[in-house]
Order: structure tokens, then C-alpha cells, then sequence
């Protein structure tokens, strides 16, 4: 975007990310808790000899899901073998297992083609004495992609198991796969009736369930209700005939778990009967009842909603559905609504930041920005319940919060809390306090530190970053110490946010680049040596950050701002003739990325503004040609962002970081920074 305003620049973005990101709605499925799901690796354990005992030594198991996929693509898979396994993807062969991962139980990495819409998943185990099935499914723990049952399960995740089999299927058509017996069982279910004892085999004697169902009138219409159970039609009581407005209507059913519930809704003009359906769940889904329970008696009220769990008689729990072990489950299907994560930590700061700049100049836009800031906000702090339930409840795994809900390292909780706190200085979000106390737990008492303080990263589930240090952890902790010291009136926050910075420095800085170094593998005593320039710019923006809210007193202040006058330094030095940084940032044959120019214009605006430098008109001019590079190279007049390195590993070879990491479009990591450089601009000018 040439010749245009960082204003208005800023408002290409914000409208494309608004159009492009409505609020969503949570998807909710049928789950099975037995056979093959997802536990707490994040992985797909199928322990055939377990589920399949009887199997003679040389029979076969198919196990069979379903992988919806956005368009065609590569999807990164491990196999973990227990014995023989080959693995087809829509018929075709595309890896097996090897003596050696059988052996050893060892992971192997697959690419799986995927085409756009479904695609069947088969593997192929053969049972030996040696073991019989495998797990599968992410690479990397926490990655939160999962399968679907096929179409006979109807929209329940999880995958299914043939029974033995002695000969193999002549090819996996859909007709050869649908003629074998598939495992878990599908419910029995009769229509009109639920056997709640099923549901709540341990129920005492005397105990109730509350359930949930619905049913929808083309037209007005007499209706005529018969069940055994007391009704609630719309949350008021009743039974027998009644006048019903058109449209979707709910009933809930009171009732003993030792009943078996029946429930019949009638046309009372031609007696045809009116079909009910779950609440939330597809009509064509066969599970028409959500359950609640079990209660030592009748609840007097009973609030219907579908997020967050509930008291019952053995603690707190969540919708039940037909059968034993069978529950709804909640799922985050959006792919940026609602989620909880360190890159849209950073773009919902970019947001608001926006709106601040806008409140005056474009009140419309501003309050379109603060209505999806507190609904984004607000529907991930109101889902941490449920998905701490989840967790605990069905395996390990959650498709809501999966990172909070298995918090091991800062990129999970700092950035997105850190923001929280920010938008709630000016935002009504409710409900913060305890997911705030849990990530200042976490990085206070939990997170893994060297002797001296210094946050490194060991005993995660991501393996490759065992035994590491990154500069990006001074941005995954420090803004949100310095928020949280503000918020709870917390010195103790503040000089652990001071501190990381010089335990940071001593194993990353180097001084005669004046820049950091991305990585320190502890495992061979070595820093990477790359000063890669997402990680630079994480250091020098959050230095930025706590400087503004340093006291000028503070006794650690001037190394500090000794720190950001040579960090700066060693930042302009490379600052390209458009204005840009480069990804290797002594590396000028490297790609022009995005996200760390924009990092050096809000540190290097911060500076000026705040008189952090000697001589700060190097660094305004600086921050101008960066702001005026990223309109003309990063942003288009569609609103799109363009440059944005990918989310990273690491690696001691510059060509890793120039060759392999490459930019995507309209990555998050990018877009919230180019914001807040944008919005700096204007403060500058």
C-alpha cells in the first residue's frame, strides 16, 4: 500500500482480519469414551491386543477414521508401532512400519497427501507376538488435529476397529470397509425411550438426571405430550395438549435413573408423531438427548447451557449422551475465533492498540474492534472450565484450550494472558482472575529455571526444545509479569521480568553484533549463533515494554537502557534501503521478514518518545522507513499481510532459517505487531 497512512493502512488489516474472522460458534459431537481415542500426548493409543483379546496370532485389524481437509495438502503424522502396520490414505499405500520402530516402539514420521474434503485414514495391523496395533496421529505434542469416525458413527471423533479378520480385503473401497463389524458398538437406541441406568450404571437408589431434547414446528399447531417423566416445555411446565408457536422448541425431562424414560410428542390434530433431536447435535445424529446427572433429587431449576460444566451428586460433569461412557463434547473449529494462543496474544494486542488510535478518528471501526476483542476475549476464558473438565475427564486431550489445559512450557499462557490483562484495562471481560493466578502460578513456580533464575525450557512435550533457552521466551513471560505486577500490585513480578533480561543476555547476547543469538542448546553448550530477527525483535520489543513501566529510580534502570541502546544499535545496522530487516538479519540475501521490522519500528518509536536514546534521530528515521517499508512491502490493499516467517524450531545453519523457514500469508505472528508498529507510527509522527 504506497502513499497511504499508517492509519490507514492499519484499517485494511483490521477490516480483512474482521471480514475474515467473525465471531464463531463452538461445534459439539457425539464422543465415546472406549476403543481408540486421543490421550494425554495428544496421540491415538490403539492397544488391539487389549480391545481385541481373542485375536489369533497372523489375524488382521483394520482401524479406519475420517481427516477433513481445508484443501490439498501434506498432514505431518507419527507412527509408533506395536507390531506390523501399514498405513493408507483413500486407498492408497502411502508408509508401513519397519522391524526396527516395531522393536523399539519407536516414532516414525509420515507425510500424508491429503485432497480437499474427506479423507479415509486405514491402517493395517497384524497381531504378533511381538504386539498388535500402534499409536498415531500428531508429531509434536499439543498439535491439535484429530480424526473423524466414518459416517456410520456419525460425526464422533475418534476411529474405528474391524473385528479379527484372517484373510486381508481385496482392495478398501468404501463397500469392502462398510462389510466388515466394526467396533465400539453402536448404540441400541428405541425411539421414545432412554435407559438412563445405562448412562448412570453407579447411580444410588432414588437418584434423578435432568434431559434435554427438541423439536421444531413448520407451522403453529396443537401438540399433545406423553412421558413418564415430569416436562418442562420451554422452561415452563407441562403436559397434555398444548398451542405451540412455530419454530424450534426445547424440553427438558425430569426423571428417576432406575426408569426406563419414555417420551412420545403427538400432532393432537392427525396424532402423527413430531420427531425430537438433540439440542445441539445434527438431526441426523441418532443421539436425541443430552443427560445431566446424577442428582440426589429433582433440581428445582436447572439452567440449560452447553459450555461449561455443572454440580451433580459425584462433583462437577458434563452432558451425557445415550449409552455407557458416551458424552457431547465441545470442540474449537474456528480457525482463529476463540482460541487461546502466543500468536494471537500478539494479534489481539495489535487490535487494541488499533482501537485506541481510532477511538476519535473512526468510532465505528474502533467499536467494531472492541466487540471482537471482548467476544474473542471473553469466549476463551469462558470455555477454561469445560476444557479443565474435558482434560480431566476424557483422556487427556482437549479440542478447546489444548495448550492451557496441558501447560508445560511460557509460549502456552504469557502472550495471550499478557494481552488479557492489557484489553482489560479499558474492556469489561469477566471471569479472568482464575485462568490469570494459573498462568502467574505457572511462571512463577513452575516454569523450569536455570540456578540463577533464568527460564529455560526442559520436560516438555515438544522433545526438540528439551534442554534449551530461546530469546522468545523473554516476550512468552516478560510483558505479562509487568502487566501482572500492575494488576496485583506485585513488585516480586517486576524484578523477575527485570532479572530475565540480564540471565538472558549471558547466554545469547552477542556483543560484538550487538544482537542475540536465537537459541542455547544446553545439551552441547552451545549458542546457535543466529541472530534471527523475529527472536531479535521479541528481545528489543519487550524490552520496550517493561521500560515504559520501569520507575525512572528503579536502580537497575540505566543497564537496561544501556541493553536497548545497544540491541537498537545492532538492529539499525542492517535496516535494508526500503526500510526493511532481513530474516537472518546479517544476512541480507535472506528473505525481507515482515513481523521483526515491525518489532524495530515500535521499539525504536518507544525509544524516541520516551528519550531512551542519546541521539534518537537515527532511530526516528528508522521507525519512518520501517513503517513505510511494511506499507509498501508487507501490506496490500486488500488488507492481506505478506513476509511473515512461520512459527519456528531451530538450527545452528543460517540456511534453515533462510531457506526453510519461509513467510506465509496472513500468518499471526505478523499481524498484531504490524499493528502496534503502524499505531507507533502515528504517535511518532
Amino acid at each position: 500500500m504506497k502513499n497511504v497512512s499508517s492509519t490507514d493502512a492499519a484499517k485494511a488489516i483490521v477490516e480483512r482480519y474482521l471480514a475474515s474472522h467473525e465471531r464463531g460458534q463452538y461445534t459439539w459431537r457425539p464422543f465415546v469414551k472406549r476403543g481408540i481415542y486421543r490421550r494425554e500426548d495428544y496421540r491415538y493409543h490403539a492397544d488391539l491386543q487389549g480391545l481385541l483379546p481373542s485375536a489369533p496370532l497372523g489375524s488382521y485389524s483394520y482401524i479406519w477414521g475420517v481427516y477433513p481437509s481445508t484443501g490439498e495438502t501434506t498432514l505431518r503424522f507419527a507412527l509408533i508401532p506395536y507390531g506390523p502396520v501399514k498405513v493408507y490414505v483413500n486407498g492408497a499405500l502411502v508408509g508401513e512400519s519397519d522391524i526396527f520402530s516395531e522393536r523399539y516402539r519407536s516414532k516414525q514420521i509420515l507425510e500424508l497427501p491429503m485432497r480437499k474434503g474427506l479423507n479415509d485414514l486405514v491402517l493395517l495391523c497384524e497381531n504378533t507376538s511381538g504386539g498388535f496395533g500402534c499409536e498415531f496421529g500428531t508429531w509434536v505434542g499439543k498439535l491439535d488435529y484429530y480424526f473423524l469416525m466414518p459416517a456410520l458413527y456419525s460425526e464422533m471423533e475418534g476411529l474405528c476397529y474391524s473385528a479379527p479378520q484372517e484373510t486381508l480385503l481385496e482392495s478398501l473401497s468404501l463397500d469392502s470397509l462398510y462389510s466388515l463389524s466394526w467396533f465400539p458398538e453402536r448404540p441400541d437406541l428405541h425411539e421414545g425411550e432412554v435407559k438412563l441406568s445405562s448412562v448412570f450404571p453407579d447411580a444410588k437408589e432414588g437418584q434423578c438426571a435432568v434431559l434435554a431434547t427438541s423439536f421444531t414446528l413448520k407451522e403453529n399447531r396443537w401438540c399433545t405430550f406423553q412421558s413418564n417423566a415430569r416436562l418442562f416445555l420451554d422452561d415452563l411446565p407441562v403436559e397434555g395438549s398444548l398451542e405451540l408457536q412455530s419454530g424450534r422448541h426445547t424440553l427438558l425431562l425430569h426423571a428417576r435413573i432406575e426408569e426406563m424414560v419414555s417420551l412420545v410428542v403427538r400432532d393432537a390434530k392427525t396424532n402423527d408423531t413430531i420427531a425430537v433431536s438433540n439440542p445441539v447435535l445434527p438431526e441426523s445424529c441418532p443421539y436425541r438427548f443430552l443427560i445431566a446427572g446424577p442428582f440426589d433429587s429433582r433440581p428445582d431449576a436447572f439452567t440449560l447451557q452447553y459450555t461449561k460444566p455443572f454440580p451433580t451428586a459425584d462433583g462437577e460433569d458434563f452432558w451425557h449422551l445415550e449409552g455407557k461412557n458416551t458424552y457431547l463434547r465441545m470442540y474449537n473449529d474456528n480457525p482463529l475465533f476463540g482460541h487461546w494462543n502466543y500468536p494471537l496474544g500478539v494479534t489481539l494486542y495489535g487490535l487494541a492498540e488499533t482501537e485506541r488510535m481510532l477511538s476519535s478518528s473512526d468510532p465505528s471501526l474502533a467499536y467494531r474492534i472492541a466487540e471482537y476483542l471482548e467476544n474473542h476475549i471473553q469466549a476463551s476464558l469462558d470455555s477454561y472450565p469445560y476444557a479443565m473438565w474435558d482434560k480431566e475427564h476424557l483422556g487427556g486431550s482437549t479440542a478447546v484450550h489444548h495448550l492451557m489445559t496441558s501447560l508445560d512450557s511460557l509460549d502456552d499462557c504469557g502472550s495471550f494472558a499478557s494481552t488479557v490483562l492489557e484489553v482489560g484495562k479499558d474492556h469489561e471481560l469477566h471471569g479472568f482472575e482464575e485462568i490469570i493466578e494459573v498462568v502467574h502460578t505457572y511462571i512463577s513456580k513452575i516454569q523450569p529455571r536455570l540456578s540463577d533464575g533464568t527460564f529455560f525450557r526442559t520436560g516438555l512435550m515438544h522433545e526438540f526444545h528439551e534442554n534449551t533457552m530461546w530469546v522468545d521466551d523473554l516476550y512468552m513471560s516478560v510483558p505479562f509479569l509487568i502487566r501482572y505486577s500492575i494488576y496485583a500490585n506485585d513488585n516480586s513480578s517486576l524484578e523477575d521480568a527485570i532479572n530475565q533480561f540480564f540471565g538472558f543476555a549471558k547466554y545469547l547476547y552477542m556483543e560484538d553484533e550487538q544482537l542475540m543469538s536465537h537459541v542455547y542448546d544446553f545439551e552441547r553448550n552451545i549458542a546457535t549463533g543466529i541472530p534471527w530477527g523475529r527472536g531479535n525483535g521479541w528481545a528489543l520489543f519487550s524490552l520496550s515494554e517493561l521500560l515504559m513501566v520501569l520507575p525512572e529510580n528503579h536502580p537497575k534502570r540505566k543497564k537496561l537502557i544501556t541493553f536497548f541502546r545497544s540491541l537498537s544499535e545492532g538492529f539499525l545496522r542492517h535496516q535494508d534501503e526500503e526500510g526493511m530487516f532481513h530474516q537472518v538479519l546479517d544476512m541480507h540475501s535472506s528473505y525481507q521478514e515482515s513481523s521483526c521490522t515491525a518489532m524495530a519500528a515500535c521499539a525504536f518509536s518507544r525509544g524516541v518518545r520516551h528519550q531512551w536514546y542519546e541521539n534518537p534521530e537515527p532511530y526516528r528515521e528508522g521507525c519512518v522507513k520501517a513503517c513505510d517499508g511494511l506499507k509498501k512491502k508487507a501490506i496490500d490493499g486488500d488488507g492481506h499481510v505478506h513476509g511473515v516467517c512461520r512459527g519456528s524450531e531451530f538450527s545452528c545453519s543460517r540456511r534453515y532459517y533462510a531457506e526453510q523457514l519461509l513467510p506465509r500469508l496472513d500468518d499471526t505472528h505478523g499481524i498484531g505487531i504490524i499493528l502496534l508498529a503502524l499505531c507507533e507510527g502515528e504517535k511518532l509522527d
